[in-house]
């Protein structure tokens, strides 16, 4: 036998075994221009393609499972190594998408394609004694990648397709092991991140770019095919409902956000980037609940239901610690301290609590840092079951936001849009909602910039502007005692909002039922015949929802 080393072989797609011969083998719906252009250059013999896109493009659910797919069955005994930025893109998603194509063609035998979401593992059947598989991986570091090669089986090449998913969270150590395997396929595909690191460098030149549509490399160039893609390209996007809900994202962060430019446009975060928490017409709104607008062009009167709730943040270090107590829509008593000695602080909220007859299961307190000692030191007071709040808290809407605090915000803004809000007339609220900025974390995710961070850019902690979103974190629209036939219509945004707020207290966001006779709230409620929930309008008491 020849000690000589083969030299590597090709791998060729023929006519009958191309990805986009056998999309309807994995049950891959109809492509878009682009995405078949992507995988016919994906697929080409030598291929090294890089593809920024949008959010729900399909990367993970049509294009990477349809290219390894499709070479574990026309190369048999060919290796797909696949990895991403986090475990549960590769545990959550893409597997979650491999297991569902081949739901059909899953057995236990050596004849059958099998899948080990324990071992983030597919293996394809047995063909002339050699089996495809695919192998995913969290890339902790280079060795992750190593030892993947493409090989010889007798007279058969067994080749490598290296796929990087959310390659915008992978390090550079990634790439370059990538390169160092020289696999014979290279898909990086990734929303966009950060405006640096090794993905932003391979299309940082097409960030900018108008046009839309593909750029082929050059003899020579490290990438034979770069393209970035935007929401209007995918026409799954374009539905009313979808448009709605993209023209409401804007008009919540701003057409300059990060967040829009990454989720909608395709487009890198840029340090230079001034993503304001609040925009000009949610600064217009804080203005008018204050009275500094001559017009209130906000729907209904300022509400109180004669039910006080409070919020306390706590900040030490020199910083203020806050209270807040509204009744209703009313934000009609606050103060801002500056006391070291926590057990003198803990006594002048309880008296000023108490005094306002605010219940402890009404009051919202910061539970992190000087919160935790200070709270239990109210409860030692006889003030107990105080509602401790956690700012970094797991949001509701993962997809948007990182955390509780930043999702509360965002959600107190719809509120200020929507009521006639009152807040005190207050320069430095004001100029704390100015200045407070968000951010994209690598998940695609908003999250308000860190404290320490917004104290080192404005000089002060945004504690006045946390204690009012602590204040209606739990918002339930008052009752107002002997109304009826409110429109139902009226009301949804308020289902919404609770909805979305939901995990504060028991069976938040329910509808009660109407019935006939007087509920709970001395509220008369009369069902109407033949009107479904949601139609026209029927007498539902606005503190239900």
């Amino acid at each position: 036998m020849s000690s000589e080393k083969k030299e590597h072989g090709r791998s060729v797609y023929t006519a009958w075994n191309h990805p986009l011969v056998m999309r309807g083998y994995f049950d891959v719906p109809e492509l878009y221009e682009w995405q078949k252009e992507v995988i016919e250059m994906s697929a080409r013999e030598r291929s090294r393609v890089c593809v920024s896109t949008n959010n729900e493009s399909g990367k993970t659910n049509i294009i990477i499972p349809l290219l390894g797919l499709s070479a574990m069955v026309a190369f048999p005994g060919c290796t797909v190594f696949s990895t991403a930025g986090a475990e549960e893109q590769i545990k959550g998603q893409l597997f979650k998408y491999l297991e569902e194509k081949l739901r059909r063609y899953i057995g236990s035998g050596k004849d059958s394609w099998q899948v080990s979401m324990s071992e983030l593992q597919v293996m394809g059947p047995e063909v002339d004694g050699v089996r495809s598989r695919w192998i995913s991986r969290v890339p902790k570091d280079a060795l992750t990648v190593e030892g993947y090669h493409g090989h010889w089986s007798g007279d058969k090449w067994c080749p490598v397709m290296v796929i990087v998913d959310e390659a915008k969270s992978v390090g550079r150590e990634i790439f370059e092991a990538a390169w160092r395997i020289d696999p014979d396929w290279l898909v990086v595909i990734s929303t966009p991140g950060d405006d640096s690191g090794p993905f932003y460098e391979a299309m940082e030149d097409l960030a900018n770019r108008e046009e839309e549509g593909g750029v082929e490399g050059r003899s020579g160039d490290l990438w034979t095919y770069r393209r970035k893609v935007n929401w209007r390209e995918c026409p799954h996007l374009l539905t009313d409902r979808r448009l709605a809900l993209r023209e409401a994202l804007i008009k919540k962060f701003g057409e300059n956000h990060s967040f829009i430019k990454s989720f909608l446009g395709g487009e890198f975060k840029r340090s230079s980037d001034e993503n304001y928490a609040f925009t000009d017409n949610d600064i217009r709104n804080v203005r008018q609940a204050m009275g500094m607008q001559a017009n209130d062009d906000r729907r209904g009167e300022c509400v109180r239901d004669g039910v006080k709730r409070a919020s306390l943040d706590f900040s030490g270090g020199g910083d203020e610690q806050t209270i807040y107590i509204r009744d209703g829509m009313d934000v009609y008593f606050w103060r801002a301290f500056k006391e070291e000695n926590t057990t003198v602080l803990a006594r002048m909220f309880v008296n000023l609590l108490k005094e306002h007859k605010v219940e402890p299961w009404n009051c919202y307190a910061d539970n992190g840092g000087l919160g935790l000692p200070i709270i239990d030191a109210m409860e030692n007071m006889s003030y107990q079951g105080i509602h401790r709040y956690m700012n970094q808290q797991a949001s509701v809407n993962k997809h948007e936001y990182a955390d509780r605090m930043t999702e509360d915000l965002y959600l107190f803004k719809g509120i200020l849009a929507r009521y006639r809000i009152k807040l005190p007339n207050d320069p430095v609220l004001l100029k704390q909602a100015r200045q407070r900025r968000s951010k994209l974390n690598n998940h695609n995710q908003v999250k308000l910039e860190d404290k320490p961070a917004h104290r080192a850019r404005t000089g002060e902690s945004p504690d006045r502007l946390d204690g009012i979103v602590m204040l209606f974190s739990d918002f339930e629209v008052p009752v107002v005692r002997g109304v009826v036939g409110v429109d139902i219509d009226d009301i949804k945004s308020d289902i919404e909002i609770k909805a979305q707020q939901g995990g504060h207290r028991a069976f938040q966001g329910l509808v009660r039922a109407p019935v006939s006779g007087f509920g709970k709230f001395g509220v008369r409620v009369e069902p109407e015949v033949g009107v479904g929930v949601g139609v026209g309008k029927r007498n539902v008491p606005r503190g239900t929802i």
